[in-house]
């Protein structure tokens, strides 16, 4: 203190940054992004990093700041809040020791850039584990919830709703309201992706009138479902059917997101992966002009022959900037959290 000197840490990893050459270990990825994160844990800073580089999001600056004896979470927030090579920002927290500071900041970065927040400690047992690790106070989780709300931050529980969440926020627009509209889903399937869309907060409301009058006239009545959820599989099989359907989507106004289960294993088996590069060539032609954020969901499978079809068709797409997600779940937790942002960014 006397000397100016200012501490980051202790019991950190310290400092990444790409850009200016400095690592704290030789598995972090030496391309920039545009990201920003600070995280009290060094291990879980690592680990975001590194999982969102295969998801071809990178980072501009991260801190790993440990136990916060000098610098706090609101010094690093308000820093990275003013760096104009910083779009998005991240962050671990388990306790704040300024929570007020932290407020203050917050209200002022979410209106210019996003401020993703994963929480350590939200339970007893968490809170207690948080203690021993980084010497930090988690306080109630439900004030914690009360802040987020009223600052924009965007609450994460967990790596994986981090990471897509930070993907969506990069390449899709923020959807304007709940009105999903769930297509590529078969029988049962639609039905159980109905029932998660709207237990996480999302609607599926019945296509308007238009759209359902205009898909009856070309889609077989034999086997499908036009009111949405949308179980046209067998439709969707030409360039020219896929772009009508998203077309209607687009225009209905009941619809502020889709949902699209990539079919890749009817298609992969229909038409080898000629057919499935194909597919993903109309799938990103149609987020060029689409204007509504489309998730599209390409889940795991047992068999090593669609692994691996799935492994080159998920990273090819996110190559094309188009979030992929690996289940309806975490889309949709990942669409509330859009939606959330824009209700705050909206709200006078």
């Amino acid at each position: 203190r006397e000397a100016g000197m200012r501490i980051v840490g202790p019991n950190c990893m310290g400092v990444y940054s790409p850009e200016g050459g400095l690592a704290w270990n030789g598995e972090l990825p030496d391309r920039p992004g545009s990201m920003g994160l600070f995280s009290q844990s060094g291990q879980l800073a690592n680990m975001i990093v590194r999982t969102c580089a295969q998801k071809s999001i990178y980072f501009n600056k991260v801190v790993s700041f440990g136990n916060a004896g000098d610098l706090q979470a609101h010094d690093f927030l308000n820093y990275m809040a003013d760096d104009a090579k910083t779009d998005a920002i991240a962050s671990y927290i388990e306790g704040l020791k300024a929570g007020r500071d932290f407020f203050e900041a917050a209200k002022k970065v979410t209106r210019k850039k996003p401020l993703v927040v994963w929480k350590g400690g939200q339970t007893e047992g968490g809170a207690r584990a948080t203690r021993s690790h980084t010497a930090a106070l988690a306080g109630s989780f439900q004030t914690w919830q009360g802040m987020c709300r009223q600052t924009g931050i965007i609450c994460v529980d967990s790596l994986p709703e981090m990471v897509h969440t930070l993907s969506a926020l990069k390449w899709l627009p923020l959807p304007k309201g709940p009105k999903t509209a769930i297509l590529g889903g078969a029988g049962g399937g639609s039905v159980t992706m109905t029932d998660m869309a709207e237990k996480h907060g999302l609607g599926v409301p019945q296509l308007s009138g238009n759209t359902i009058q205009r898909l009856g006239a070309v889609v077989p009545v034999q086997g499908s479902s036009i009111k949405n959820p949308l179980d046209i599989l067998p439709f969707l099989t030409s360039q020219e059917s896929f772009k009508f359907v998203m077309e209607l989507l687009k225009q209905d106004p009941q619809v502020d997101c889709l949902f699209f289960s990539f079919p890749l294993a009817f298609i992969y088996f229909e038409a080898g992966r000629a057919g499935v590069k194909a597919y993903m060539k109309m799938i990103v032609k149609t987020r060029e002009w689409l204007e509504k954020p489309l998730f599209v969901i390409i889940e795991s499978f047992n068999s090593i022959e669609l692994m691996v079809v799935s492994r080159e068709a998920t990273e090819e797409l996110r190559a094309r900037q188009i979030s992929v997600f690996p289940d309806f779940e975490v889309a949709a937790r990942v669409m509330m959290n859009l939606k959330g942002y824009n209700d705050f960014l909206t709200r006078p």
